[in-house]
């Protein structure tokens, strides 16, 4: 019965990820950001171009991530729910769901500063790759024991192995940043397109519901 119980709730979390459209968006935005960050192998070497590129990565960030929330949305409208139905559930009114994700930010942000304040001079590692990548690493991992998908459970191990090779060479932080979001994307993106092709493969449009 409890089992049963867990399937059920764990159900609208597995359908949000079972096409593969989540994966190709986010990595799509993540190589973006990664080639954003690779950029800086073209700007003058200069603290102040360096601080506006990294002040410039937030709204970038910003607008690549409710660009890529549409995108989703409009593409499970397109593919998914008629093969699959729709599945709803009730969410945070808008102004308290923008307060979660600023805090969020925000504690994300601290962090990473704090990570790389501390740790950049530690020998061996570039410290804060390995700690971004595990971060990644981490965050996939959470989706898979969520939706007990193995391929997810195959894209943390990949996030966790980028962070590990790329602290060990030891990588100039920003472009180690920007190969690793690379990386990142484009197995992401990999992944969700196989899983998409199966998706449409073995869910036929439902009759009536043609887009």
């Amino acid at each position: 019965m409890m089992d049963e119980i867990k399937r059920l709730e764990r159900r609208p979390f597995q359908f949000w990820f079972e096409d593969g459209i989540w994966e190709m968006a986010f990595g799509a935005m993540i190589l973006f950001l990664g080639i954003f960050f690779l950029g800086q192998l073209i700007i003058p070497r200069k603290p102040l171009w360096l601080a506006l590129w990294v002040v410039a990565s937030l709204p970038v960030l910003f607008f690549s991530a409710r660009f890529v929330n549409r995108g989703i949305q409009s593409s499970k409208e397109k593919w998914t729910y008629p093969r699959a139905g729709f599945v709803s559930y009730q969410r945070q009114g808008g102004f308290k769901r923008s307060r979660r994700f600023s805090w969020r930010g925000a504690i994300l942000g601290l962090v990473s500063g704090l990570t790389y304040s501390l740790l950049k001079d530690v020998s061996g590692f570039s410290w804060p790759l390995l700690v971004f990548g595990f971060l990644c690493g981490i965050a996939i991992l959470y989706i898979a024991v969520r939706t007990n998908q193995a391929r997810f459970f195959l894209l943390s191990i990949v996030m966790f192995i980028a962070g590990i090779i790329l602290a060990k060479a030891r990588a100039d932080v920003i472009i180690g940043l920007g190969v690793l979001y690379a990386v990142q994307g484009l197995f992401l993106i990999a992944s969700g397109r196989i899983t998409f092709g199966r998706f449409v493969r073995q869910n036929p449009v439902r009759e009536g519901n043609e887009p």
